[in-house]
C-alpha cells in the first residue's frame, strides 16, 4: 500500500495582544524551539502564510489575522499499513487495525497513521474522508477493532452504542505468569506518582491513596483461555473504558502484558524505546516486539436498527510450546 502524502499545516488566529508585532518577533517569542534567525529562515523558505499569502519575516500582525505554518516534511518511522474494513455504515465504519500503526497524528507520526490513510482513501473499500472522528482508539502497538465516524455526530452515536446496555467489548491479551480460570478486577485507576513516565497508572481494588490524581473507577472481567511457557492468554471484557485500563490493571495484579514496554518487567524500557536504545536483553525479556493486546470482538447496535452486530478482528498470535508466536 502506498504511503499517504499529506502535509502538516498548523494554524492559529491572531489576537489583539499580538497585533503590531513583526511576524519573526512573535514566532521567536512564542515558539522558542527556534530563535529569530531560525524563524526568519522558515519565512524566507515560504513556510509561513498570513491570511493565505506567503508572509515576510517583518510583516506586522493584525488582530483577527490567520497565521499558518507548513513545516518541512520529516521522515517518519515505518509502520504497518494493513488495515481492513469490517463493517461500513452510512457515515461510519469499523476497521481492523494492525499493531505498529498510530490512530492519529502525534509526535513523529503524521502520514504514517490510520487518520492519514482514511484521509487519502487508502483503506480498501472506503473512499477518501475529509472529516475523521474516532469513536474508539487504540495505542499504536495494540491491534484490533477501531470505530470511526465521518462526523462528530456519527462518532458520538457509535460511542453511545458501545456504552449502551447489552453492548460488549472484548480483548485478547497475553500476560506473564499463571492466572485463575476467571477473575474480576473492579476498583480504581489513578496516576502512578512514583513512575518515571507521567502517563503510567496504577489499579487498586481498595480506595486509592489520599491525594491520588486522575482517579477513575474501572472494571474488567478476565477469563483464562490457555497457557504455555510461562505465558497465559486471557479474554478481557470491559465494564468501563479507561485509558490503559487493561494494561495498568494487569500490571498492578502482578500479570504484566507480554511485550509491554511501559507496564512490563521494567518501565525504563519505555524510555529506551523512545530513545531508540532498546537492548537485545530488553527484547528477550519482552518476548514479542509489540504489546500483546488485541481488541478482538464487539457486540453493539451500530446502525440504530435495534439489531446488535457482532464483529471480530482475527487474533494475530497463538500460544505454541514455549510461548507466544505472531502469526500475522
Amino acid at each position: 500500500m502506498p504511503s499517504p502524502s499529506l502535509r502538516r499545516r498548523i494554524a492559529c488566529e491572531l489576537t489583539a495582544a499580538e497585533a503590531g508585532q513583526t511576524l519573526v518577533a512573535f514566532l521567536s517569542g512564542r515558539f522558542t524551539y527556534r530563535d529569530a534567525s531560525g524563524w526568519r529562515a522558515e519565512c524566507e523558505a515560504g513556510r509561513l502564510l498570513l491570511d493565505g499569502r506567503t508572509a515576510s519575516p517583518d510583516d506586522r500582525l493584525t488582530a483577527g489575522g490567520r497565521l499558518e505554518y507548513l513545516p518541512q516534511p520529516l521522515a517518519e518511522p515505518p509502520v504497518d499499513f494493513a488495515v481492513s474494513l469490517l463493517w461500513r455504515g452510512e457515515d461510519c465504519a469499523v476497521l481492523a487495525k494492525p499493531a505498529n500503526l498510530p490512530c492519529h497524528p502525534a509526535g513523529r507520526f503524521f502520514n504514517h497513521t490510520l487518520w492519514a490513510l482514511l484521509r487519502c482513501g487508502l483503506v480498501p473499500g472506503l473512499p477518501a474522508q475529509e472529516s475523521i472522528h474516532f469513536a474508539s482508539r487504540l495505542d499504536r502497538e495494540t491491534s484490533g477493532l477501531v470505530l470511526v465516524g465521518w462526523t462528530p455526530a456519527a462518532a458520538r452515536r457509535l460511542a453511545e452504542a458501545l456504552s449502551a446496555p447489552g453492548a460488549t467489548k472484548e480483548y485478547r491479551v497475553l500476560v506473564e505468569g499463571r492466572c485463575p480460570e476467571s477473575f474480576a478486577a473492579r476498583g480504581w485507576l489513578y496516576s502512578h506518582s512514583a513512575s518515571l513516565v507521567r502517563r503510567r497508572r496504577l489499579f487498586t481494588a481498595g480506595e486509592p491513596p489520599e491525594g491520588a490524581q486522575r482517579v477513575e473507577s474501572a472494571g474488567t472481567v478476565f477469563r483464562r483461555l490457555g497457557e504455555s511457557g510461562g505465558v497465559t492468554e486471557l479474554s478481557a471484557t470491559l465494564e468501563t473504558g479507561r485509558t490503559h485500563q487493561i494494561r495498568a490493571t494487569l500490571a498492578s495484579l502482578g500479570l504484566p502484558v507480554v511485550g509491554d514496554k511501559l507496564y512490563g518487567p521494567d518501565e525504563s524500557m519505555f524510555l529506551r524505546l523512545i530513545d531508540g536504545t532498546l537492548t537485545e536483553e530488553d527484547r528477550r525479556r519482552l518476548r514479542l516486539p509489540r504489546q500483546a493486546l488485541h481488541a478482538w470482538r464487539l457486540t453493539a447496535d451500530l446502525d440504530g436498527s435495534g439489531q446488535p452486530q457482532t464483529l471480530t478482528a482475527p487474533c494475530p498470535w497463538r500460544l505454541a510450546d514455549g510461548g507466544p508466536e505472531l502469526i500475522t
